[in-house]
């Protein structure tokens, strides 16, 4: 303690917060405690968001219910530590999204398992704090929901949902409510979840044609964006640089019984912010023995994003065969357009007993940003 006032009292102001911003927020989280100095840089919304808009993505993933990893995808070093009580069963994941380090966690609810309802809550996996969101009547596991935020004020978070075709619902943190809205929305892409960018919900829309679908915070609205390339198999949508869309495609061949991945296809807006966005090939993959980087089979979907230089990451699940039995791989896949760069596993399961969420794994943003009350 004497040691860190000391080094305070020796360096700029400037200096001590350029330090800081340059130090992970799990780190950030503890050092609070340090000085007061510390703690007023720390806990500033200015300090708290710039450290957030200049952090490296991570990947996060919740292992067999019980522990959740966090990994850095350029070295494979990841950290682990026990799932919060509360999403233990019978809140297990069933699937997330996240916005500013805040996870928005759709859980399945096992003692409503005929009718699949579901539960919702929103966690910050560094400062440990969980806020649940009632419902106005029930959520279930077909739902889709986004979380972002009004551009006029990043701090006034909100969540929409929409089901049923008809309706559409968003939620206020501020006033810890939900009203309906009467707007229009299309068919989602059931392989796709969403991702969130600069505040605002994304989706693949499935009608005769696959377009961007945009829910818009600030305005409260959905909009056509921009038409998708052609989709076959499968298209995960990721955000990009920050401010762009990806958009990954890979198809399947079936040989003999069995699923095998075919080459991959990445594409790439312009910035969302521009008055007119469009897909632009960005690479292709053409190597055997890539990994399936979408749903098959038992395998939970894979997450992944694309690196600056035109390469993947892709933290998935495999199955392996070893002295007569069967078991589930986690491998983290570094891949180029030359094919596989590097893989590294990362932990494995018995098949029988695994179970695991419906994503394997989320690009993931660490940071102090509080859960709204």
């Amino acid at each position: 303690m004497a040691f860190s006032k000391r080094v305070y009292r020796s360096l700029p102001f400037e200096l001590v917060e350029e330090i800081l911003k340059k130090t992970p927020a799990e780190s950030l989280n503890r050092f609070k405690s340090t000085c007061k100095q510390w703690y007023g840089i720390i806990t500033s919304k200015r300090f708290m968001y710039n450290h957030l808009d200049h952090s490296p993505e991570r990947f996060i993933r919740i292992d067999d219910h019980k522990t959740v990893q966090i990994m850095d995808p350029m070295t494979g070093i990841f950290s682990d530590s026990p799932v919060p009580d509360v999403f233990r069963s019978p809140h297990s994941f069933a699937s997330m999204v996240h916005c500013d380090g805040l996870m928005l966690c759709i859980c399945s609810d096992s003692s409503y398992e005929r009718t699949r309802e579901a539960n919702l809550a929103v966690w910050n996996p560094v400062t440990k704090k969980i806020k649940w969101i009632e419902p106005l009547d029930s959520y279930y596991e077909t739902d889709y929901f986004g979380i972002g935020y009004d551009n006029t004020c990043r701090e006034n978070y909100k969540i929409v949902r929409f089901f049923d075709d008809t309706e559409c619902e968003i939620y206020e943190f501020k006033s810890d409510s939900w009203r309906t809205l009467d707007t229009k929305y299309w068919d989602v892409y059931t392989q796709c979840r969403g991702v969130s960018v600069k505040g605002n919900m994304y989706w693949i829309a499935d009608t005769k044609e696959k377009f961007i679908l945009r829910f818009d915070f600030s305005m409260e609205t959905f909009k056509n964006v921009c038409v998708c390339p052609p989709i076959g198999c499968t298209g995960r949508l990721g955000c990009f640089s920050g401010d762009r869309l990806s958009l990954l495609l890979q198809d399947t061949d079936f040989g003999g019984e069995e699923e095998v991945s075919t080459d991959i296809a990445v594409w790439l807006t312009n910035k969302l912010s521009d008055e007119v966005v469009s897909f632009t090939k960005h690479f292709n993959v053409t190597s055997p023995h890539l990994p399936l980087l979408q749903c098959h089979g038992d395998m939970a979907r894979p997450g992944y994003f694309i690196g600056d230089h035109k390469n993947i990451l892709a933290w998935c699940e495999g199955e392996v065969e070893e002295d007569d039995k069967w078991y589930t791989c986690i491998t983290l896949y570094q891949i180029d357009q030359c094919g596989i760069r590097k893989q590294i596993e990362t932990g494995r399961h018995r098949s029988f007993r695994y179970l695991d969420p419906f994503i394997c794994s989320y690009v993931y943003v660490p940071s102090l940003i509080p859960v709204p009350e």
